[in-house]
């Protein structure tokens, strides 16, 4: 039986600590043991999937929303006495290093505990975008933690910041998410993709950079979409699968009322009717649909929408939303 290739897009909840969650966990604080213990659940999530032995190339991707808007309220509390604050891309990168840290920590001790033989890397990944994207013109792109509308609008006059409603869940700050163009370091997640290393790359869908008139590149102020990376990134890699996991079981049609409606599996077609019927929220489930549908589009085999704890399930095609041709 032929094995499937399968890139992983991984929410920013696979390795954010709520705090409400801290007790059940057995931790009293908020420390990087408790995103170690999250990133252990994620992560034997995927040694499930590894050990059934279908899964051949992996290259896992993953959010970075709650740890980046965290990176700024943390250099917000300290601006008196380290004034120099980093811009977003530095911000992504941090992010970047923290989070594939936790990941390959924790995925190869899970390898090791089920005798799979597959080594873990981590690469920092830059991703080009154009200057010119009307997104620098209207920021989108949540991230962080949400606040009372009340508190948000105190935050927007006092900072300058925008924040929106983000589905219904609260408010939060909005960045600039241009479309990702061109993957600098593809080459080198290729090499390694074909020499069975799982391969965490993209992460918060890639640090953003633009080239400058002596075509050098250069970070800019920005967040990436991890699932429209996550989506250019499988194609150009020749993945069959494309997994996006998230808290949701299912892509819903009237999210979180009386008439709401899990998706199974679905054709591009009846997908794009929904989405031009408004069921799909802006910087919630949007653009993981999108990204899904567009991986498709482009030649891919299938794309699965899950929840993070249902992988296995959702590669058999028992729950989640799977997208077809």
């Amino acid at each position: 039986m032929a094995k499937s290739n399968v890139l992983i897009a991984l929410g920013g909840n696979a390795l954010d600590v709520k705090e409400k969650d801290l007790p059940n966990m057995g931790i009293d604080s908020m420390d990087q043991r408790a995103e170690y213990k999250v990133a252990r659940k994620s992560m034997e999530a995927v040694g499930e999937l590894l050990k059934t032995g279908e899964v051949g190339a992996l290259v896992l991707t993953h959010g970075n929303g709650p740890q980046v808007g965290k990176i700024l309220a943390q250099q917000e509390l300290t601006k008196n006495q380290y004034p120099r604050m980093m811009p977003l891309d530095v911000c992504v990168a941090d992010s970047q290093g923290r989070i594939g840290a936790s990941i390959q920590n924790v995925l190869t001790n899970v390898c090791m505990n089920n005798d799979i033989n597959r080594k873990v890397v981590t690469l920092v990944t830059q991703v080009e975008v154009d200057p010119q994207d009307q997104a620098f013109k209207n920021p989108t792109k949540p991230i962080g933690s949400f606040f009372t509308e009340e508190n948000a609008k105190a935050e927007m006059q006092r900072t300058g910041a925008v924040f929106k409603e983000d589905a219904g869940r609260g408010w939060r700050k909005v960045v600039p998410s241009p479309q990702p163009k061109i993957i600098l370091e593809k080459e080198v997640i290729e090499k390694l993709y074909g020499e069975s290393f799982i391969v965490v790359a993209g992460g918060g869908g890639g640090i953003p950079v633009m080239r400058n008139e002596m075509n050098e590149i250069r970070g800019v102020e920005a967040v990436l979409d991890k699932d429209r990376t996550s989506s250019l990134m499988a194609n150009e890699l020749g993945a069959d699968i494309f997994i996006v996991l998230t808290e949701a079981p299912f892509v819903s049609l009237n999210y979180n009322t009386p008439e709401q409606v899990d998706l199974k599996e679905v054709g591009l077609a009846e997908m794009q009717k929904y989405m031009d019927e408004g069921h799909f929220a802006e910087g919630s489930m949007k653009p993981k649909v999108e990204a899904a549908m567009n991986f498709v589009r482009r030649g891919g085999k299938k794309a699965i929408i899950a929840n993070l704890f249902q992988l296995v399930d959702a590669f058999n095609g028992k729950v989640g939303t799977h997208i077809v041709a």
